[in-house]
């Protein structure tokens, strides 16, 4: 199944627009249907069944979840079905939701990246980048280690507590694609730096977010990310592939030993 692009959605500006969304996202029942559409756009129908809700209900809640740009309606083409697509949600890959007054810290780091790149030259800030993402990645992946404390990192333990536990709560959506004893595939639908990452390619995700995946790997051990696909360079999502070499499962790797 797949889907008929929607136009942009519009930013969310203001304070009565900011207390009619956090109204809109004070029901713990949208929260999940907002939930559900975040990796891939569904019908109601199949927001029902994921969630064992009426569809009259859901069509309720998802129809004000779009009135204030929080899902974004599409056209998805089924394989083989005949007549007029079906209409599918997805959430706003864009959407903000603003507090008051609005900031916009995107302004303010971009700011920050164009006054490096000033200051060292894009060659060297290009280097300093990649080894504050692998900075990041290390302070991140021992906070993971303790606190979930696997008997070792499989790809079975970095699905589990990485992507559905500690992205999920970065605001990251996931999905799995594929899966395997020494590998993973796995796509991000959402990303906190999205507009950034638009606007800086070079800086935000061939910098960053290579040095942040390098620093994990690392920490894993014999563990190889490569990026498949990337928002930031206008894919409508970033794709990754891990792959665990030959000889390190099986035996335990804490990310804190560094």
């Amino acid at each position: 199944m797949s889907a008929i692009g929607a136009p942009p959605t519009p930013a969310l500006k203001g304070r009565d627009t900011a207390d009619r969304v956090f109204g809109a996202l004070g029901s713990e029942l949208r929260r999940q249907i907002l939930g559900a559409v975040a990796s891939q756009p569904k019908t109601v129908s199949a927001i029902a069944r994921e969630l064992g809700l009426r569809p009259a209900s859901v069509r309720y809640h998802v129809s004000l979840l779009a009135r204030h740009h929080l899902v974004e309606e599409v056209r998805v083409l089924a394989t083989g079905s005949a007549g007029r697509p079906p209409v599918a949600y997805q959430a706003a890959s864009h959407v903000a939701v603003p507090g008051f007054p609005v900031r916009h810290f995107d302004l303010l780091a971009g700011a920050a990246l164009q006054t490096l790149v000033d200051a060292v030259g894009p060659e060297e800030a290009t280097r300093r980048l990649r080894e504050k993402g692998r900075e990041v990645a290390l302070a991140m992946a021992a906070a993971w280690d303790e606190q979930a404390n696997p008997a070792e990192w499989t790809p079975e333990a970095f699905e589990r507590v990485v992507l559905g536990r500690y992205f999920r709560e970065f605001g990251i959506a996931t999905q799995v694609i594929s899966r395997g004893p020494n590998a993973l595939g796995y796509r991000f639908f959402t990303c906190p730096f999205l507009e950034l990452a638009e606007r800086m390619p070079d800086l935000v995700c061939d910098s960053l977010d290579r040095g942040f995946h390098e620093g994990i790997d690392a920490l894993l051990g014999g563990v190889r990310t490569e990026r498949l696909e990337c928002m930031g360079h206008g894919s409508p999502y970033c794709e990754y592939r891990m792959t665990w070499a030959a000889g390190t499962l099986g035996r335990v790797r804490k990310v804190s030993d560094g």
